[in-house]
This record gives C-alpha cells, structure tokens and sequence, in this order.
C-alpha cells in the first residue's frame, strides 16, 4: 500500500506544475486584465466625485455673513468722492413725503396741468408758447414734466408724449450742436440749449435705440463749456464775449454738474469761475442781483444762487443759509396774493423748489405747502398756469415738476 502522505505530497506537486504551466501559457492580454480592473476602480472613484448632489437649502436662522450683515450705506448719485455728488433721499423718506404733501388738491391740480400739457402738443413733437413758437426749450420744460410724473420714453401714461418730445429735440441739433429750433429766444439759444440737453441727458439711459444721443451729449457738453465769457459766467449767445448773467451762469452750472455725474468730461476749473461770478452777484443779506453791474435784487433768483453754490460742493457755504434764510422768511411773511401779483413768479419758484428742497425738510416742506397753495390760486379751469405774457406751456411745465418733487423720480431734487 502506498503511503497516504507520500500520496498527498504527489498531488500537491502536480497542483504546482498545472499552475505554473497555465501562468507562462496565458495570452499577454489576460495578464494585463488585471491592471484594467484597476483603472475601472479609479474611473469609479472618480465618478463618485462628479455626480451633482442637492445643494442644501439655506438655513433662515442661520446666522448671515458679515458682508451680507454690513448695511448699505446711503451713498452718491454717481461714483466718486467729489462733495458735488449730492445724496438722493432713501425710499421711506420719499414715501413719507409724498403721503404728507400730494393731498386730494394738489394731486387733481398736478393731474389738470400734465393733461393740459399732454394736449397742447404738436404733431411734431414741440410745444408752443405765446412768445416761442416751437421752442426747444419749452419742450424741454414739459418732457421734464413727465418725467417727474414717473413717465419713461414709450414707458407709462404720458410715455409717448415724452418719447415724441425727445424726438423733437434730437432731430432740431444743428450742424455746430446747439439744440436749437426755429422758434428760439431772439437774444439768443443758450437758455433752449441747456434745457433740451437736461431733458436729454435724464433721458440717456433710457434710448437705447438712439446710439447717436451719446455724441449729441458730449457735443452739448462742449458747446457749453466754449461759451463760459471772461468774467467767469454764461449769456444767451453761444459765444465768449460779453457780459454774463446770473440766470443762464446757474443753469449753465446745473448742467455741467449733471454731465459730470454721467461720465462726461466736465473742466473743475471751469466750474470754479463760474461759482465764483455766482458769489460776486450776491448780496450779503442772501439776495442776488441779475448781473454783476445790477444795482437791485432779484426775488427770482435766490433758489438760483443755492443751486449753483451747491452744484460746486460748497454745501457749507455762507451764503446758503443767507439765501435759504431769505426764502423763507418771504415766503412765512408774504401772502398768496402778493405772489400772485410777482413777476416771473413761477420761474422763481421752480428754482426755489429745488434750492430748498436741497437744504432739508425743515425747510422744503413748509415752503411747498404755500407754493402749493399759490399754484392752486393760479392755476386756470383747463389745467393751464401763466405768466405776464400769457405764456401758458412753460409756466405749467414747472408748476408740474415743483408740485410733483415729493414724489422724487427728477434727480435735480437731491440733498
């Protein structure tokens, strides 16, 4: 009998010959089998990585981060640290304002006045008044109107009055880029100029399908600064010479201040004389004269003064709370129908609204109840308001846009 251990060892021995055999005889693709497993476990593991999961949802309790928890501070109008950046008033202000001051009264007067003038328009665009026919700047005058309404070019409910309005004004920029039509100011267009190009410039984010409203507006920017005369001040011609006056010097002003705030090129020397021709017109108990030369003070031209001392950034200046000062003590101690019997009463009080509404509501708001008042006496059955001329269109205009600033959609009303 054969040993049982011996039998064992023998077959153990055959299991390593068989598989030694089978090792060398196996194809090299088989072999490598193996190391392709590998890479598949690796693909897996990467694959793992890849899929997208469920993004969490934010816990609202969960504490924010600290950019999230810094406030927004009240900031400029327009980027920069230049003081003549003034600050708009946030939304509750605005609101509060608004539900204080636009009462049954003064909302049908303003609604009356912006109708009247939305039917008093051209089939060309413009509008007319009894001394300027077609006049740019009077068109000017009522596409602000609407704008301060809330309306946009094609936008809201006087949107197509505006948009032919604008309009009007692109197609009458002459060769040498005065915004000029045939019914200017005899004495000249500057006044038309400046206006049509505020109207524009508010309205330069909003025509995207005029790309040219660019160059028109950095051609108007030129064409004012060109114009500033010796003594530092501006006039109705488009010209250097001569003598300036204070009405035109402080739209002029407003202007370069706006361009300045949408990125145009504006001279900050420039700037600084014509503020200072402003400072040479005043007298020291706020008023201020037409013209350096003047010998009388204008009532007209106080909110004038402000607007054009603040659109350098002197928002501290002396002469602002003399001039405010001055506003309102006319306004506290004269009665409605002594402004019914001014001169010139609602280009006064167009440039008044904005003066004091810059200097707080301590000061605006009891200023707008009476100018509100007077408006209301002035004002016709068919909406319209006017001057000693009978000019209806430009008076109603700024009548609109002073009886609608607590509603804040015009940025010349800021703080």
């Amino acid at each position: 009998m054969i040993n049982n251990k011996f039998l064992i060892k023998i077959i153990l021995a055959m299991f390593l010959v068989v598989g030694v055999v089978s090792i060398f005889n196996t194809p090299e693709d088989v072999i490598a089998a193996p190391k392709k497993k590998k890479n598949k476990k690796k693909n897996k593991k990467k694959n793992k990585t890849k899929p997208v999961t469920k993004k969490k949802k934010p816990d609202p309790k969960a504490k924010a981060s600290p950019k999230l928890k810094k406030p927004i501070a009240k900031g400029p109008t327009f980027p920069g640290e230049d003081p003549a950046f003034l600050v708009l008033p946030k939304r509750t202000e605005r609101s509060d304002m608004a539900s204080e001051l636009l009462n049954k009264d003064v909302v049908a007067m303003t609604d009356k006045a912006l109708k009247y003038l939305a039917d008093a328009q051209s089939p060309n665009g413009s509008w007319s008044d009894t001394q300027y026919k077609s006049n740019s700047g009077v068109t000017a005058l009522a596409c602000l109107a609407f704008m301060a309404q809330g309306s946009r070019p094609r936008m809201g409910k006087y949107g197509k009055n505006l948009d032919k309005g604008l309009e009007f004004l692109l197609n009458n920029v002459q060769g040498n880029g005065v915004i000029a039509a045939d019914g200017n100011n005899p004495l000249g267009p500057m006044y038309e100029h400046i206006l049509s190009s505020m109207a524009l410039m508010f309205a330069y984010g909003d025509m995207p399908w005029r790309p040219q409203l660019q160059d028109v507006m950095a051609r108007s920017v030129q064409i004012v600064q060109k114009s500033q005369r010796v003594d530092g001040g501006w006039r109705y011609q488009v010209s250097r010479e001569g003598y300036a006056d204070m009405s035109v010097t402080a739209n002029a002003l407003w202007f370069l201040r706006t361009a300045k705030k949408a990125g145009f090129s504006v001279s900050g020397e420039m700037i600084q004389k014509g503020v200072k021709y402003i400072i040479s017109c005043a007298y020291p108990d706020g008023t201020f004269r037409y013209r350096f030369f003047g010998l009388h003070a204008s009532p007209s031209l106080g909110g004038t003064g402000i607007i054009a001392v603040c659109n350098n950034g002197n928002l501290d200046h002396e002469l602002i709370p003399r001039a405010r000062d001055r506003l309102q003590y006319e306004y506290s101690r004269y009665s409605i129908q002594d402004f019914l019997e001014r001169r010139y009463y609602i280009y006064g009080c167009f440039y008044a609204s904005v003066a004091m509404y810059s200097c707080g509501d301590k000061f605006w708001v009891p200023w707008y109840k009476k100018a509100a008042l007077v408006l209301l006496k002035m004002q016709r059955k068919d909406g319209e308001m006017w001057d000693d001329h009978d000019n209806t269109i430009y008076t109603t205009a700024m009548a609109a846009i002073v009886l609608q600033a607590p509603l804040g959609y015009l940025p010349i009303y800021e703080r």
